[in-house]
């Protein structure tokens, strides 16, 4: 009774009905070619799940909050040149502040267009009687009923 029963399996070599579809010269696997077949891919596949671990919800939120402070350094230091330069502060709202040297650029830029305003932005709006532009007139004239 001291003999231990083991089991050897067998590889079988008999194609099963659906494998060979009624066609001759196709590949049959054994059980064990099976096994070792899926055995791989399901290696291969908790390899790639383990290589990339999963993002949890509190390193997402601390990936925002940090992003959120670096826009917010951005647009602090681009206040602060503008202050120095002494433009309008509404360039802010109108120019992309998440690059500072390419805000510093853009607003050089359109200060440079104003030269007979100093530098500075005029805060006339067209339309307004001939004041600011001197375009007022004209607009209004264009527009008025012709009787």
């Amino acid at each position: 009774m001291s003999e231990t029963i083991t089991k050897e399996v067998q590889p079988t070599t008999e194609p099963t009905p659906g494998a060979t579809g009624g066609q001759g010269g196709e590949k049959t696997f054994t059980q064990e070619e099976v096994n070792r077949i899926v055995s791989e891919r399901l290696k291969t596949e908790r390899d790639k799940l383990t290589a990339q671990p999963k993002e949890t919800e509190e390193e997402k939120a601390m990936k925002a909050r940090e992003s959120d402070l670096k826009a917010r350094e951005s647009r602090l230091d681009c206040r602060e040149y503008l202050e120095s330069k002494k433009l309008p502060g509404e360039l802010l709202d109108i120019l992309d502040t998440s690059d500072v040297e390419k805000f510093k650029e853009a607003a050089e830029k359109l200060a440079a267009l104003l030269p007979e305003t100093g530098g500075k932005v005029p805060i006339a709006v067209a339309g307004t009687s001939g004041r600011g532009f001197g375009m007022g007139d004209r607009i209004s004239e264009a527009f008025k009923p012709k009787i």
